[in-house]
């Protein structure tokens, strides 16, 4: 009897840390997914809300600060589960964040208001369906490790657990206000850097990439006259014109002049209307050309209103938010002579290794000086 008692209570510490590791990957990659995109989570709540016949009840303000805090309470949730740590308070927070998610995910797949849920960003595209069924699965995980939390043996001591709390609110918070201050650490857009727009929007390559044409001011389609151009084209990207950040106009003006300067073509992309249009050109001086392209692409291309673009016979190679504007010190000669315009050098910390280990390494630090402590005494 004994035996039968020891091998169930075994079976149950195995069961229970195996759902309580997998819930938290899952959840420290949805958080971080999340991290490196709080823009496009916050355009995806935008969307959710707009289905829903609530469009504009919340400003981009608000929503982005709800993706920011979604963020990072789910990279806290993955690291305390990962750690074994708040056993009790992190189990019954994980199952009534999956047993309120998961009905609301039902919802989503039968109504279908949207094309994706946006629970993993753009790094891993699930139906709604197939969201829903995940759901199912992670609610499982959360409700054996509930059952369960009392086997959990923590990797760090109690009084020690602030200190992981600490590590991930100042990482994860340092991260996503680079993120939002400029552009995602790993692009997983269509449009990311070393895409070929020739091929993937005009030979039709893409399907995700239709909704990307070009109107002049008479609602001509230029998309193929932009794209075939043989030289580099710098593309000022602006979804809407009249809530774009004007700390950096002075960088455009010089940017045009630049262009003017060396023959390159300068052209603003926008989803505003021609009052707005009117407005802005009025306003700023403009030498470029406004064109009209759907929002939608805009807001996929580059995450800045505006951000900067640099094509090169019709490739992406290089992007810019509205922070990092090349400034007058970089652009000396023309683009062949500037690498660094050209390219934008490699970051380690810009790779999904880089991103892993920034978030992983101090907690296995950790980990490892609690079990030397343990040795020592």
């Amino acid at each position: 009897m004994r035996s039968a008692k020891t091998e169930s209570g075994r079976w149950l510490t195995v069961t229970v840390n195996l759902c309580r590791v997998l819930l938290g990957l899952v959840f420290l990659f949805s958080g971080t997914v999340k991290a490196i995109d709080p823009v496009g989570t916050q355009i995806k709540l935008s969307d959710y809300l707009g289905a829903m016949g609530l469009p504009g009840i919340f400003p981009d303000g608000a929503l982005l600060l709800v993706s920011c805090l979604l963020a990072g309470f789910e990279m806290l949730m993955g690291s305390y589960l990962l750690m074994g740590i708040f056993c009790r308070g992190t189990s019954l927070l994980t199952l009534v964040f999956m047993g309120l998610l998961t009905p609301f995910t039902l919802y989503v797949a039968i109504a279908n208001p949207v094309q994706d849920c946006g629970c993993f960003g753009d790094a891993l595209i699930l139906t709604n369906w197939q969201t829903f069924i995940k759901n199912v699965v992670l609610l499982a995980f959360a409700v054996t490790v509930r059952i369960g939390y009392r086997v959990i043996v923590p990797s760090v001591r109690e009084k020690r657990q602030w200190v992981v709390t600490l590590i991930v609110l100042a990482i994860s918070a340092r991260f996503m206000v680079e993120n939002v201050n400029g552009l995602p650490a790993i692009d997983f857009r269509p449009y990311r850097v070393g895409t070929d727009l020739r091929a993937e929007v005009l030979e039709r390559h893409n399907e995700k990439m239709t909704d990307f044409v070009v109107m002049d001011r008479n609602l001509n389609d230029v998309t193929a006259d932009l794209l075939l151009d043989s030289g580099y084209v710098f593309l000022m990207v602006s979804p809407y014109l009249e809530s774009a950040s004007w700390s950096d106009l002075d960088l455009i003006d010089d940017l045009s002049e630049y262009c003017d300067r060396y023959g390159y073509r300068m052209v603003c992309l926008t989803a505003s209307g021609r009052e707005e249009i009117r407005e802005w050109a009025a306003n700023t001086a403009a030498g470029y050309d406004i064109m009209n392209c759907d929002a939608v692409p805009l807001k996929t291309m580059v995450r800045s209103n505006p951000g900067l673009v640099l094509l090169a016979d019709g490739m992406i190679v290089n992007k810019w938010s509205h922070s990092d504007i090349p400034t007058d010190s970089e652009l000396t000669a023309p683009l062949e002579n500037l690498q660094g315009v050209l390219e934008r050098p490699f970051d380690p910390l810009r790779t999904p290794w880089g991103v892993g280990a920034l978030l992983l390494v101090p907690l296995l630090l950790v980990a490892v000086i609690e079990k030397l402590k343990k040795m020592i005494h």
